[in-house]
């Protein structure tokens, strides 16, 4: 009896020691990272290095989105001292919600105002664990910070795709910020305390306001205002650009125009129009145009493609010229291109087009 339950027990020892040997090998998926993750990187990823953002960063709560949906976030920008604008003053503080509906990695990218300004990287290949609205801050501003309007674009990658309509291309969001070193006119000196929950000195303002305005008489008195302001503008409008309207197509092949006349002596600078209808003034004898003029009035597909410093324009003996900086794809006059050409006379009305995507309409004051 004992030899056949000694037998039995080498028996089950000789099966359990198999099995080991006869489990499948299983194989890691994605790119390698230093950490441990579930989603996988984007496989155009070529830095090695995560950079986390320098500011702290909590999980506030769930997902306001389904999280069966494919990859997607939400991004808000928020004052310390809540305001409507997105406006930063002196040494004020700001924070980041994000919303993502699952985990994921997240790109954010600063593009500051001015043709002097570099742009970097707050978070890149950044891993958030887990879905939900995250918050990153207090963000300060830098001593070297400048004033006017600031960008951040932020990406989100996540199951082996872009958050977006397209999953091949990375869909991108802007936020529009801007940064003034001064005090708000509206802000004492010391820290207003938060109000308890309820009727605020701040709503009870707001309703005699309302009701001020919503009299028959101011209403009317604001409107009439309000057309007469209209019309004057529009007045001012027509007589500024009327003789502009025509010819505003771009030409379909047309080379860099030379000089038809020199210009006038009384020249005081001049304007380029933006595709989106906003403009950039020329009131020094040289400028320096790139990513960071152009972000406000570009998406972000046509944004990647101008150079940081991409074309210069500079006012010589009464003649303006226009000089390519080297860009990576390159700048055309009227449809040629004057890469590597040196500087070219530019003349009133010429079409300046970077990257053979974005026009640009040259105007002299």
């Amino acid at each position: 009896m004992r030899a056949k339950i000694l037998t039995i027990c080498i028996l089950l020892l000789s099966v359990l020691a198999t099995l080991p040997s006869q489990t499948p090998k299983v194989q890691a998926t994605g790119a390698p990272t230093d950490n441990v993750t579930t989603p996988a990187l984007p496989a155009d990823d070529q830095l090695a290095d995560e950079i986390r953002p320098q500011v702290r960063y909590v999980l506030l709560g769930p997902s306001s989105q389904p999280k069966d949906t494919p990859p997607d976030f939400i991004v808000r920008f928020i004052c310390v001292p809540e305001r409507e604008e997105n406006k930063v003053f002196g040494s004020e503080g700001w924070y980041l919600d994000i919303d993502i509906n699952r985990p994921g990695w997240l790109y954010i990218e600063h593009f500051p105002e001015g043709e002097d300004s570099q742009w970097r990287w707050i978070a890149y290949k950044w891993q958030l664990p887990q879905g939900g609205v995250w918050r990153l801050g207090p963000f300060a501003a830098r001593d070297n910070e400048t004033e006017g309007q600031h960008v951040y674009a932020v990406w989100f990658y996540s199951d082996g795709r872009w958050a977006g309509e397209d999953p091949t291309v990375p869909q991108g969001k802007l936020v529009y910020w801007a940064y003034s070193k001064g005090r708000p006119p509206e802000q004492p000196g010391t820290e207003i305390t938060p109000q308890p929950p309820g009727i605020t000195e701040e709503a009870t303002l707001f309703d005699r306001f309302y009701r001020f305005v919503t009299k028959p008489a101011v209403l009317a008195s604001v409107l009439s205002l309000l057309l007469l302001l209209g019309s004057y503008m529009y007045w001012n409008y027509s007589k500024r650009h009327g003789t502009r309207r025509k010819g505003i197509d771009l030409p379909a092949e047309a080379g860099p125009a030379v000089p038809t006349a020199a210009v006038p002596s009384t020249v005081v600078g001049a304007r380029m129009v933006l595709p989106n209808g906003m403009e950039l003034r020329l009131d020094n004898k040289q400028r320096t145009i790139g990513r960071g003029d152009l972000a406000r009035a570009l998406d972000l597909d046509e944004l990647a493609l101008i150079s940081r410093r991409h074309f210069e324009v500079k006012l010589e003996d009464g003649q303006f010229y226009i000089e390519d900086l080297g860009s990576a794809n390159g700048t055309r006059v009227n449809g040629e291109d004057i890469k590597g050409k040196g500087a070219i006379h530019l003349n009133n009305n010429d079409v300046i087009e970077l990257a053979t995507t974005v026009r640009l309409r040259f105007y002299i004051l």
